[in-house]
C-alpha cells in the first residue's frame, strides 16, 4: 500500500497522533532527566568563610557580619573579626536578647602574648582546652547594667598571623524585671551547647 502524503487519510491521521505522542514523551523524558542532573550537579552547599589562617562554615539561620569589630575594650583596642548573631527562633518568648552572638576574632602579631584574657575587660581565667591539635586558653567575663546581664566566654589560641579567639557573647534581661508569665528563662546550657558545636567547626591553620 502506497501512502499518499499529500492526502489526509485515516492512516495519516493515526501516524500524526503517534508522532505527537512520541514527541511529547521524548520531550518530557529529556526535561525530567535535565532537572535530575541539575539537582545532582548543583546541590545545596553551605559555603565556608575563609580568612587568613582559619575557616568556618556559617551556622544555619545565623546572621553573618564579616565587617564586625569588637569595641568594648575602649578606644584604640578594637578587635576585628566575623560575627554570627543568633536567629530569632532561639530567643522567641524568652529573656534572651537578639544581639547575642558567637564570633571569630583575631589580633595580628600577638602570638607570644596570645591568651583569652587579652580579649576581655575583666577576665577570669577558666584554664585550657585542647581541640583539633590546638590548645585554647579560656576566660570568662560578666557584667550587669540596668537590668541587663552580659556574659562572655573566650577561647583563644596562637595561629599563623597572631592570636585567634572565639567569643560567646550572651546578653539577656533579668527575668524578674518582666511581668509574671509573659516570658520564660532562656535555656543557657542549650545555647552554650550550640555555640560549642559551631566552635568545633572552626579550622585553624
Amino acid at each position: 500500500m502506497t501512502i499518499q502524503w499529500n492526502k489526509v487519510t485515516w492512516y495519516s491521521k493515526l501516524l500524526a497522533v503517534i508522532l505527537f505522542v512520541l514527541t511529547f514523551y521524548v520531550a518530557f523524558s529529556l526535561g525530567a532527566s535535565w532537572g535530575e542532573n541539575k539537582t545532582k550537579i548543583n546541590p545545596t552547599i553551605i559555603p565556608t568563610i575563609t580568612s587568613k589562617g582559619f575557616s568556618i562554615p556559617p551556622p544555619a539561620g545565623y546572621a553573618i557580619d564579616e565587617s564586625y569589630t569588637y569595641q568594648a575594650l575602649g578606644p584604640g583596642k578594637d578587635i576585628k573579626g566575623i560575627k554570627f548573631t543568633i536567629p530569632a527562633s532561639l530567643r522567641a518568648g524568652t529573656n534572651l536578647s537578639s544581639d547575642s552572638y558567637i564570633s571569630v576574632e583575631t589580633i595580628p602579631g600577638a602570638i607570644n602574648s596570645c591568651s583569652a584574657e587579652i580579649y576581655l575587660g575583666n577576665p577570669k581565667s577558666a584554664g585550657f582546652t585542647d581541640e583539633n591539635g590546638h590548645r585554647f586558653s579560656v576566660a570568662t567575663s560578666s557584667d550587669v547594667a540596668a537590668g541587663n546581664r552580659y556574659d562572655e566566654t573566650v577561647y583563644a589560641t596562637p595561629f599563623t598571623n597572631g592570636c585567634l579567639a572565639v567569643r560567646y557573647f550572651i546578653h539577656y534581661g533579668a527575668i524578674e524585671n518582666y511581668p509574671a508569665g509573659t516570658i520564660k528563662q532562656f535555656d543557657e546550657q542549650a545555647l552554650l551547647n550550640q555555640f560549642d558545636k559551631i566552635r568545633h567547626t572552626l579550622v585553624v591553620e
